[in-house]
């Protein structure tokens, strides 16, 4: 006997399955973006290009922290070797003393060159006052700039009173000032580079 063929179930029927009617495919989850006028568009297109100048200097003041850093830490090391030199039993050579300066000028130059980036930089957006990295940062270097200011001085100061007694108090401001400044660098590195 000749088996009958079964009929033709869903699955093995030819041809596509039929969609059932839906709602029309094509629509936008945003609102359409409004028309702008001559002046907002001339107003849009400044905001961005100073967005793109801040970028940019910004980028270049990240640059500039690391020489900075570095800088730094060279006319921070430099000038504990040329302290303890001459206060901490090495003889007062002077041999760090040229060294020392030579460090701490360009240090001086670096991080103010640093800082002036990132002050100039425009800042097209109103960005309200919170706490948060930027913050600590700008507060760190604000810190370290008194610091930096107070370094310059009191190196020049410190210099000039060669061979009075006061210099070794002044010496000892000088170098405290320093590892609170490079402190404070270091701090206002930290929070925006981890």
């Amino acid at each position: 006997m000749k088996a009958l063929p079964s009929a033709p179930t869903q699955a093995t029927q030819a041809g596509p399955v039929p969609k059932p009617a839906a709602a029309d495919d094509d629509f936008d989850l945003l609102a359409p973006a409004p028309t702008l006028d001559a002046e907002a568009r001339a107003k849009a297109e400044e905001t961005t290009r100073a967005l793109e100048r801040r970028r940019w200097m910004l980028q270049m003041h990240q640059v500039a922290g690391f020489v900075n850093l570095a800088a730094m830490t060279t006319a921070v090391v430099l000038g504990q070797l040329n302290l303890s030199d001459k206060y901490g039993g090495g003889g007062d050579t002077g041999k760090f003393i040229t060294p020392h300066a030579i460090a701490a000028y360009p240090s001086a130059a670096i991080f103010t060159g640093t800082g002036l980036l990132a002050l100039f930089a425009p800042s097209p957006i109103d960005k309200p006052a919170r706490l948060d990295s930027a913050t600590l940062h700008k507060t760190a270097m604000a810190i370290a700039t008194a610091g930096m200011i107070g370094e310059v001085v009191l190196g020049i100061i410190t210099a000039s009173q060669e061979g009075k007694l006061s210099q070794r108090d002044l010496a000892l401001v000088h170098q405290i000032n320093g590892y609170v400044t490079l402190g404070a660098t270091a701090t206002g590195f930290t929070v925006l580079f981890f």
